[in-house]
């Protein structure tokens, strides 16, 4: 018998929620704003700004600190300037590699140059750069700039190069 009271307000229960009516919320369109652009000037701006890039070169080399992924506050001007070409561009993909020195093992510079290039990337899209337009890969040591040991050619290593695909 408590068996059956406890099956049928269980069934009560149940169908006195499901007759509450469903609440409509209209769509909501997300918007971006831009707190990197100034409202004053204008980015200088050609018939198509992007005609005059070697498609081939980097468009910018992003250096980092020792054994870090984070971004330098030198990289942030460099970074805002990619940033406002590709929102202003979209048939454009960026594309980002992340490099390390040769400190450190294979797997460990691989994932850091990784990392590396994944910052950049977060920061993009902060800045309003859609996701779908930015590719990431880490090469870790393998193209290095500079062959050389030494401070000078380790740091010229520890870089993201950013390129322009159409």
């Amino acid at each position: 018998m408590k068996k059956i009271n406890i099956l049928i307000l269980t069934l009560i229960f149940m169908f006195s929620c499901s007759t509450v009516p469903v609440e409509e919320v209209d769509s909501q369109q997300a918007t971006t704003v831009d707190l990197t652009s100034d409202s004053g000037t204008s980015f200088e701006a050609a018939s198509d700004p992007m005609s005059d890039l070697d498609i081939g070169e980097p468009y910018v080399k992003i250096y980092f600190d020792y054994d870090q992924d984070t971004l330098r506050e030198d990289a942030l001007s460099d970074l805002l300037k990619v940033s406002r070409l590709m929102k202003d561009n979209p048939k454009y993909t960026l594309l980002v590699e992340g490099h390390a020195d040769e400190r450190g093992t294979r797997e460990y510079n691989l994932a850091l140059s990784e990392r590396r290039a994944k910052a950049v990337e977060d920061f993009l899209s902060v800045s309003g750069v859609s996701s779908f337009n930015v590719e990431v890969v880490g090469y870790g040591e393998e193209k290095p700039v500079d062959n050389g040991s030494n401070e000078s050619a380790w740091s010229q290593n520890r870089r993201a190069e950013l390129f322009f695909i159409k």
